[in-house]
């Protein structure tokens, strides 16, 4: 039984340093730009403020029981285009990640850390150079318009809202939307973030989060829970149309 157990050890320790071996150092390049979620601008660079950082993660370690830890690599600041780059050797076969700090918040919505949250939206391949557009969220604030596309105009459909367009500031929006419907409400205004998913993520890839309003839907007798996705425009106070 002991011949067993160091048998197992020794494999063990063997794998080991065969896995150590196989991550060495390569020369990496990164270049990117700060863009406003939702449009292909760079983001406004205030003169009066510090200039935004960006940061390169190292995330390593974790276990069933822990998550894993962060470590910072390098940062730099951006220039006034809101571009960034770095030159730096990375070990392969690990996981990097970029966030940003120090975005104007009169504009934009909380920095992206991985210190804080252990997001991991934007990855960086080691030995490549990579491009990479780090999205920002802009202050947006939406006035929806809700249209029924049924055809038909005696219709008796009726929609359930149930939340999904952002934290309300004035006004509170009736919940149900009865029959034929192309109603604005005007007195109801929401604060959001730009763009159609947050942080750039396209539907399909890890950790996509739309705009999305939720509700349930009562056409023909039949009802349904019901998800519409939205784009909401940045900067501004804008009418956002969600059909149903």
């Amino acid at each position: 039984m002991k011949k067993i157990a160091l048998f197992i050890i020794f494999i063990a320790i063997a794998l080991s340093y065969s896995c150590k071996k196989e991550d060495k150092t390569v020369s990496t390049t990164i270049n990117g730009t700060l863009i406003v979620n939702g449009t292909n601008d760079p983001i406004k660079i205030s003169k009066e403020l510090r200039k935004p950082e960006v940061v390169l993660y190292h995330r390593y370690g974790g276990t069933f029981m822990g998550g894993p830890t962060w470590e910072r690599v390098s940062v730099t600041k951006v220039d006034d285009n809101a571009n960034f780059s770095f030159n730096l050797d990375l070990q392969s076969n690990e996981e990097y990640f970029l966030g940003y700090f120090d975005c104007d918040t009169t504009f934009y919505w909380s920095n992206l850390s991985s210190d804080w949250y252990n997001l991991d939206y934007f990855p960086v391949t080691p030995g490549q150079n990579n491009y990479i557009k780090l999205y920002v969220q802009a202050h947006s604030w939406v006035r929806p318009r809700f249209i029924n596309s049924n055809p038909d105009p005696n219709n008796l459909d009726v929609f359930e809202y149930r939340g999904g367009i952002g934290s309300l500031v004035s006004h509170v929006m009736g919940p149900y939307l009865y029959g034929s419907m192309d109603t604005t409400f005007s007195n109801a205004l929401f604060k959001t973030w730009s763009g159609t998913n947050r942080y750039g993520i396209p539907k399909g890839q890890k950790e996509y989060f739309p705009h999305e309003v939720h509700g349930k839907l009562t056409r023909n007798g039949v009802t349904r829970d019901t998800s519409i996705i939205y784009t909401v425009p940045a900067y501004d106070t804008s009418v956002v149309i969600i059909r149903y």
